[in-house]
């Protein structure tokens, strides 16, 4: 039975979820095949968001870096040598 909406397995489906057959590894055997479909879904609407939160991340790292180095050759920078 879906843990998620309660529906009964079909024979097809608990013969996918049998963890005796390897090949056909189910990430989630708990799930009827809606509901499963739905839970990919999500999971891969995470990941992209979170490839782009770190790419954002990534950008504002590199401008605080090019602003610091901007604010580091100012013209009292040459008496320090």
């Amino acid at each position: 039975m879906c843990v998620d909406c309660g529906r009964k397995f079909t024979d097809d489906r608990w013969e996918a979820t049998d963890f005796r057959n390897w090949q056909n590894l189910d990430l989630h055997p708990h799930l009827c095949e809606d509901c499963q479909s739905r839970a990919v879904a999500v999971e891969q609407q995470a990941e992209a968001d979170e490839r782009d939160r770190q790419e954002k991340e990534r950008l504002r790292q590199e401008q605080e870096a090019e602003q610091a180095a901007q604010k580091a050759g100012g013209w009292l920078s040459r008496f320090r040598t």
